[in-house]
């Protein structure tokens, strides 16, 4: 499907005819072969969000008729509980005549509806989409802030499977963000560094500036969750030694009156109640005095001082 926008000093208004912006969205065989041989589009252009998915790309070239033309690629998250399994790449076609984004829908229409009545250009609205974008893995990242402080007063009193699944699911979706933002911040950099958004200088700064907060955001979340997970082993280290103490204590608490019925299996003389009609009650008593004055003592002895 294909929706023509103009984009002038009155904002961006939808057009039936042919407007200087595309959005390109699920297009069919006949719409790619007309835009192909209208603006000359790279080769696989419609699919390289598909293709080369979790990449971002920001390329200037010159084509054949001497036009200066821009490639663009960029990395939305949809789905704020795992964003690793429903990335949306936005792939951006500029050239002096016309621009055409391949997009979802939701994203475009969010870009509308907030700032149709602020683009006047087509470098705005590459500007404005860019700041959606990073608003949407700001608000990820709040999230995963809460997430973060909620493991941490949990695994504070205590440590069990569901805080370990918990810590190991945000961890994994933090490098994944990580690693989202730290390449698109490069290819946001590229973007803002050329003469293509020169007009639009503060609403870049405004970007660059959000593209940082969510890059160091990331960072901050990540050596949290780190401490966390730092807790928390070391909560399971200590409940490991103490269960090991435990199984030493009751192994020597075994073996004491094990060692006194050998004692007086050796058979020879000398022996206490040797002829005593309550002997083996006897050993029996002293095994179990000897087993309940070591087992007081060894459970009351601090290992640790």
């Amino acid at each position: 499907m294909l929706d023509h926008y103009t984009i002038s000093t009155e904002g961006v208004q939808k057009s039936k005819q042919q407007g200087n912006w595309i959005v390109v969205t699920d297009p069919n065989d006949l719409e790619k072969d007309q835009l192909h041989k209208t603006y000359d589009l790279p080769k696989d252009f419609f699919v390289l969000g598909e293709k080369y998915f979790n990449v971002s790309y920001f390329k200037k070239y010159q084509a054949k008729n001497e036009k200066i033309f821009s490639l663009m690629m960029f990395v939305n998250i949809q789905s704020m509980d795992d964003p690793e399994l429903t990335p949306s790449t936005i792939t951006v076609f500029l050239t002096p005549d016309v621009l055409i984004t391949v997009a979802d829908q939701p994203l475009v229409q969010e870009v509308l509806q907030k700032y149709q009545t602020e683009i006047f250009t087509k470098a705005a609205l590459i500007l404005y989409m860019l700041e959606t974008i990073n608003e949407h893995y700001l608000i990820f990242l709040r999230q995963q802030r809460e997430i973060i402080e909620s493991i941490s007063d949990v695994a504070s009193k205590r440590s069990n499977r569901d805080v370990l699944e918990k810590t190991t699911h945000t961890e994994k979706k933090l490098v994944y963000i990580d690693n989202l933002l730290n390449e698109q911040s490069k290819t946001i950099n590229r973007l803002l560094d050329s003469k293509l958004v020169a007009s639009d200088r503060d609403l870049a700064i405004q970007i660059e500036l959000q593209t940082k907060q969510a890059t160091v955001s990331v960072q901050i979340y990540r050596e949290m969750l780190g401490s966390i997970s730092g807790l928390i082993n070391s909560m399971m280290d200590n409940r490991l030694n103490q269960l090991m103490k435990f199984l030493n204590t009751a192994s020597l608490l075994l073996a004491m009156p094990t060692l006194i019925f050998s004692l007086w299996g050796i058979n020879t003389g000398g022996l206490w109640w040797r002829h005593s009609e309550i002997g083996s009650i006897a050993v029996v008593l002293l095994a179990l005095l000897v087993s309940i004055i070591s087992g007081i003592y060894l459970f009351k002895k601090d290992y640790d001082a």
